[in-house]
């Protein structure tokens, strides 16, 4: 990973926040529960006879509290056992506290400003029920409708007090702490909100980045809303995601900066971003904002919106640099140059060439006929340099796509065209499939409600420019899938899938292709709380139709019987996969059990967990037999539940033990840990 000076990211913006957020956060009017002018502790106005009654806060009144107090008074005797509490749809039934009079409730999480719904069911001693549904509005401060800091910190120390075996990975001590914060205030149209996860993380064996030892800012997000009558406006800076267009830039992740305007009458929306091209992380790289093309990309983007934003147009630019051990998603495969003694870059793609280039692409959706026909057509030009340091220039290619499809009823469908050219690559999105030209089709209902049928069709070849010097690999797909729903506890889905690869204008001394493979799949479960038992069957079969006739056929059967309580919960699982090598006739068995194991005793008291997998490996021509065991337990005991009103400490025990025994190789290890475990998790809401 690249290091930098040290540096806090958003340091400033960090103080400058609690700054504003002090006055309110300790003034003692604002951290208790208070009432307005139009609520009290009693609701003296209500005439209602209803033998359910809000107290507080008044009905249709205003509540000035981040966790409002409720209470509700129940004038009539009642089954308890049957008592039923919603809080905006939430069941808190479970720990409301019963007074002879009815029932309080402190709320335990922060309650969001605005309107809340709160609806109390009761059973009569004669067996009548009672409904009654309440509405109150909160809000966290007199100046602010929301403002607070929520924040947890969870630590964990662990040291190993019982080690065998030769080799033992696991580090004999190691301590994580970890702080998640999270600040807002809003204010009529206006919101500011602060993310961020501090992390401390220390061990007596080298770790690879990320994370690195000590203290380490793992990620922040600063956001400044404004959400108006006529305009909306974002702006963010920190560890931000840029989606925009599939072939230009999507799902990118990077530290830097965003801006978005939306005029809702002209329906039109405009974003500008600065992201550094390089992941970041911690305290390396400083905000990620920068103007050097060589290690930052910059993008720019306008979509209108036509016809009450039945026809919408985008355009985007985007253009930046990179360097080759970027964290992205590149498919080259050159080992990296790693000095001695100096720690492995950060990321998948091992180049150290210089990249740059940039793209203008062009997006039209449609839906003129309310999503029963929704229409995409994308068209991008590429300019790409994979090795600014050559003699050779940048190249040029395009992509586009069309892409029909929408819902009718209890049917869908979906029909897609693309062509990626050859030479089409973009800067932040290297994982995009390129030289790949075809065509896919879908389709899907459901009939007489109880019978779900699905079909997929799809073929694509690569080489699209037609170069002689390659062959051309053609890829045949189609899938045809059924579900039987009659029976709620018993779904039961069937599958079948055939995919035919063929090459065309295979150059001389090359391989011919022709490849079918055919799979049947089929799916049961057995659903009654609390079981769930599910069993998977598959069967494959690969036809070589070559000359060298390289045949194969693949079997499994999985059974996965599951066990849940609100207390417990046990997931087995068992496989056996067959493979067979038809010109050699040998088989490959394969047995595999897992186990996954949790719960809790008295009243999460004490919890404690149970993994493992055993697994063993065998060929019929005694080439393979091995063994492989793996297992893990841990037992905690909670100490004090919220001592002092936010702590929760509680030590607890954590083992590990791990076995290979190769029978051929004559080979065998083992490792077993035992580790001694102080944890603690607090939280803080201000």
């Amino acid at each position: 990973m690249k290091r930098s000076k040290f540096s806090i990211p958003g340091g400033m913006g960090w103080f400058i926040f609690f700054l504003l957020l002090s006055p309110f956060l300790y003034s003692p009017v604002y951290a208790q529960s208070t009432q307005t002018n139009q609520a009290g502790d009693k609701a003296g106005g209500q005439t209602s006879d209803s033998p359910i009654q809000l107290l507080m806060p008044e009905e249709g009144g205003m509540s000035i509290a981040k966790k409002a107090m409720i209470k509700c008074a129940i004038k009539t005797p009642y089954d308890q056992q049957k008592l039923l509490v919603l809080l905006d749809g939430t069941d808190i039934s479970g720990i409301l506290d019963i007074t002879p009079d009815g029932f309080e409730h402190k709320a335990t999480a922060l309650l969001t400003a605005g309107e809340h719904t709160l609806s109390v069911t009761i059973t009569t001693q004669e067996g009548q029920e009672l409904k009654r549904e309440f509405k109150f509005s909160t809000r966290h401060s007199k100046p602010f409708e929301e403002v607070y800091s929520s924040n947890e910190i969870t630590t964990i120390a662990e040291k190993k007090a019982v080690k065998t075996g030769d080799t033992v990975t696991s580090p004999s001590w190691k301590v994580e702490s970890n702080l998640a914060s999270e600040s807002k205030i809003k204010m009529k149209e206006w919101e500011l909100n602060f993310k961020t996860n501090l992390r401390y993380f220390d061990q007596n064996m080298p770790v690879t980045p990320p994370p690195d030892k000590g203290f380490n800012l793992a990620n922040y997000l600063f956001q400044a809303k404004y959400n108006g009558e006529r305009i909306n406006f974002l702006a963010e800076a920190g560890d931000i995601t840029i989606d925009e267009t599939p072939y230009t830039v999507t799902g990118l992740a990077r530290r830097g900066g965003n801006l978005v305007f939306e005029s809702k009458d002209l329906h039109l929306q405009l974003r500008t971003f600065d992201v550094k091209s390089e992941q970041l992380f911690g305290f390396v790289g400083g905000s990620g904002l920068g103007t050097t093309p060589s290690d930052h990309i910059f993008g720019a983007s306008a979509d209108l919106g036509l016809f009450s934003d039945k026809l919408r147009f985008r355009t985007i630019y985007v253009r930046g640099g990179e360097e080759g051990n970027s964290v992205g998603t590149s498919t080259t495969t050159t080992t990296p140059i790693v000095t001695p003694g100096e720690t492995p870059p950060y990321g998948i793609s091992s180049t150290t060439n210089q990249r740059k280039g940039d793209v203008l692409g062009f997006l039209l959706t449609s839906d003129f006929f309310d999503k029963k026909l929704v229409t995409e057509a994308e068209l991008d030009f590429s300019r790409f340099d994979s090795d600014t340091s050559d003699e050779f220039r940048a190249k040029r290619d395009k992509a586009y796509r069309i892409k029909a499809g929408g819902t009718i009823k209890d049917y869908t469908y979906e029909a897609l065209y693309e062509y990626i050219g050859r030479d089409y690559e973009v800067i932040g999105n290297q994982g995009l499939s390129k030289d790949k030209q075809g065509y896919a089709l879908k389709a899907g209902g459901t009939f007489f409600k109880i019978h779900l049928l699905n079909l997929s069709f799809s073929q694509y070849h690569d080489n699209v420019k037609n170069d002689d010097l390659y062959a051309r690999l053609y890829t045949t797909q189609g899938t045809l899938g059924y579900t039987f729903s009659k029976f709620e506890n018993l779904p039961i889905s069937l599958s079948y899938q055939r995919s035919m690869s063929r090459s065309k204008s295979d150059p001389i001394d090359t391989l011919h292709t022709r490849m079918d493979t055919d799979t049947i799949t089929g799916n049961v479960n057995y659903k009654k709380t609390p079981w769930d038992f599910g069993f998977l069957a598959s069967y494959s079969y690969q036809n070589d139709r070559t000359d060298a006739e390289n045949d194969t056929t693949t079997v499994t059967y999985t059974f996965t019987p599951t066990y849940t309580l609100d207390y417990l919960s046990i997931c087995p699982s068992f496989s056996f996969n067959r493979s067979l090598t038809h010109p050699t006739g040998v088989h490959t068995n394969t047995y595999t059990a897992t186990l996954d194991l949790k719960g809790d005793l008295f009243q999460k008291r004490v919890t404690y967990g149970l993994g493992g997998t055993y697994s063993v490996v065998r060929a019929s021509d005694g080439l393979s037999k091995q063994y492989t065991q793996n297992a893990n337990f841990n037992v905690y005991y909670l100490l004090f539940k919220d001592l002092w009103g936010f702590l929760n400490p509680s030590v607890g025990i954590r083992g590990l033990y791990n076995r290979t025994n190769d029978k051929v190789l004559h080979q065998s290890t083992d490792e077993l840990a035992l580790y001694l475990v102080l944890q603690t998790s607090m939280k803080f809401l201000f």
